[in-house]
């Protein structure tokens, strides 16, 4: 391959193409053959031989213990004794150059590397010169193969290409780690809030405590909270977990070390408004708040605010008024559905901001988010009315006459089998009252995001995520029932179908994810068509256009549930007023006509005269009659 007729050699990461006169040696994994295209002897040495064979690599001496030699086809005229070569193509070849001119660089393709072979003495004689090897490494000026001549002998080594790139990756590693270590990755997670360095806490601190040491005894009660909290820069419904956080439930009042104890474990670590109200009001070692962690505070308000007086002299309302508030907030702030209000959720709600508006708004209906009495009244009116018992429980039977029958049983039955809302009290056939406020403002707002959570959950029936056309096909059966009873003409599957997914426009054909009805604005209209016939008519008379004009305008309007609680209010109203009417004809049907009053006076007169005569007849007999001077004697 090293003679000056030698053809170019090709290092080709490809397989091995042989034809006749080769062998494939199992043993070590080697094809062993014989070369077309190079010239393994050299001339000088006496022949050459050519072995027709076709490959693709390059031809080295081989290395292994047994040089053979192979008889060539019948009819060749070459000679039979051809010397063994060996190809590595599968593998491209990789040459170091070195100083010494008698080492040889080879394809590291074989576990046996490097050895030491004691070859015959054919096999030594055909090897070529350290000569010829020089010059024909000036003339092709790529690679450096050079052979050591020896007389028992020839010693093979391989490049440690790849122990010097694993070398260099370890290198590249510990160069890393150690510009990791040194590198100081500033923080950019805050549980408890981000920091401020000119706070004025301490100055805060100082004027609530001097608040306190103005008071008797250097004791605050309860109704000296509200200078305390507005000397602490607090709102001021803070003001009951500020007291019930120093000990005040406890003792009855506060003090200068309980205050500052509190201040200590509560206002140092805790650096924003949604961290401190959390450790304020949840219990020792929480990070998160639980329902009745709320109460103190919605009782407080019930208690001072000068919109809820009227609600002070019902106390039996309390109760009621405050699981209502609980469960809207529960409603819109835990959007982890896991019955636990965290930090960050809090952080991303706007109860808070609701609570400051609250100090400064005295007509609590004004408040639509979570405290509007008029929003609780319609809640507890509507629930009145199913739970007929009035055990505070509503059965499957119960709920299915909601807004006459118009909710679809099998959606009823999802609801009762605890899919949507886990609660013991699902599992046995009741809803709660909490579970019923959750019902009903995921029924009147379909647009609310936990809305959309609630209804499709309901409507995913395997819990894989996705709504499928089957389970579209098994809430809509029930709608074309009751469309074919009341003899309205029926739409069939395959058209609404079609008109749902234009609607919807999901990203993956056929199936419906929770994403792809957030991001469809009208998902009140999908749930609607499969749950509710009523509203699923309404939307069909109603003008197409319509839909798209209200998101087009940018003037904020009413969501659908305070629409829905204003008008129920007025019926509500209007009923109630109604009733206080026909109680007062009531009474007055009992009063007498003139008439009467005429037969009556008459009656009285003749029972008088009647009376009269009486007394004086027995007046004659009487001896007891000391009217009269006569004694009887």
């Amino acid at each position: 391959m090293m003679a000056k007729n030698c053809a170019e050699f090709q290092v080709v990461c490809s397989r091995v193409t042989l034809y006749y006169n080769c062998r494939i040696e199992l043993k070590w994994k080697r094809a062993l053959h014989h070369c077309e295209k190079c010239d393994f002897r050299s001339d000088s040495k006496g022949w050459g031989s050519k072995c027709g064979a076709i490959h693709f690599g390059r031809c080295t001496p081989v290395s292994f213990p047994f040089p053979q030699s192979y008889s060539r086809r019948k009819g060749s005229q070459q000679s039979g004794h051809i010397p063994v070569a060996k190809v590595s193509p599968t593998r491209p070849a990789t040459y170091a150059p070195h100083s010494n001119p008698q080492h040889i660089n080879l394809p590291n393709s074989s576990k046996d590397t490097s050895k030491k072979v004691t070859l015959s003495q054919d096999h030594i004689d055909s090897t070529p010169s350290n000569e010829t090897l020089v010059e024909s490494e000036k003339e092709n000026n790529k690679n450096v193969i050079s052979y050591q001549t020896g007389t028992s002998s020839v010693q093979t080594s391989v490049s440690g290409g790849r122990e010097t790139e694993k070398a260099k990756r370890r290198e590249n590693k510990a160069q890393i780690s150690n510009n990791l270590n040194n590198v100081k990755v500033p923080q950019f997670y805050y549980p408890y809030g981000k920091p401020v360095i000119n706070s004025n806490r301490d100055e805060h601190l100082q004027k609530a405590l001097q608040e306190i040491g103005k008071l008797e005894d250097g004791k605050a009660y309860k109704q000296h909270m509200k200078s305390i909290t507005k000397a602490c820069d607090l709102p001021m419904y803070w003001k009951a977990l500020l007291f019930h956080g120093s000990g005040g439930e406890k003792q009855g009042y506060i003090t200068k070390d309980s205050f500052t104890a509190m201040w200590k474990r509560v206002f140092l670590p805790c650096h924003d408004e949604a961290a401190r109200f959390v450790k304020l009001a949840a219990k020792p070692d929480c990070n998160y708040l639980e329902e009745d962690d709320f109460f103190i505070l919605i009782q407080d308000i019930v208690d001072s605010h000068p919109g809820l007086t009227f609600l002070q002299e019902a106390p039996e309302f309390h109760s009621r008024y405050i699981n209502t508030v609980i469960a809207r907030i529960f409603y819109s702030v835990n959007r982890s559905w896991s019955g636990r209000v965290t930090i960050s959720e809090l952080r991303k709600s706007s109860f808070l901001q609701t609570l400051c508006v609250l100090e400064q708004e005295d007509d609590i209906n004004q408040i639509m988010d979570f405290f509007s009495y008029e929003h609780f009244y319609v809640i507890y009116c509507k629930f009145w009315e199913l739970d007929k018992d009035h055990d505070l429980y509503i059965s499957r039977e119960d709920l299915a006459r909601h807004n006459d029958h118009a909710i679809s049983a099998k959606v009823i039955d999802r609801i009762f089998s605890g899919s949507v809302i886990k609660g013991s009290s699902l599992k046995e056939g009741r809803m709660s009252y909490p579970e019923f406020v959750w019902f009903l403002m995921s029924e009147e707002d379909k647009k609310h995001p936990t809305s959309i959570e609630y209804w499709f959950r309901c409507m995913d029936l395997d819990g894989d995520g996705v709504i499928s056309m089957y389970e579209m096909e098994y809430f809509y059966d029930e709608q074309m029932q009751k469309m074919e009873s009341l003899g309205i003409e029926k739409l069939p599957f395959e058209d609404c179908l079609c008109q749902m997914l234009d609607l919807v426009r999901p990203k993956v054909s056929g199936k419906i994810t929770l994403a792809d009805l957030k991001n469809c604005k009208m998902a009140n209209i999908f749930f609607d068509t499969f749950f509710n016939l009523d509203k699923f008519l309404d939307h069909e008379q109603r003008d197409p256009f319509a839909n798209a004009r209200d998101f087009d305008s940018d003037v904020s309007e009413p969501s659908d549930w305070e629409k829905y609680a204003a008008e129920e209010y007025e019926i509500l109203v209007a009923e109630e007023g109604s009733n206080d009417q026909e109680e007062i004809q009531y009474e007055d049907d009992f009063e007498p006509d003139d008439e009467d009053l005429i037969q009556q006076e008459l009656k009285r007169v003749q029972q008088s005269n009647n009376a009269q005569f009486l007394d004086s007849n027995n007046k004659e007999d009487d001896i007891y009659d000391f009217s009269s001077n006569n004694l009887g004697y």
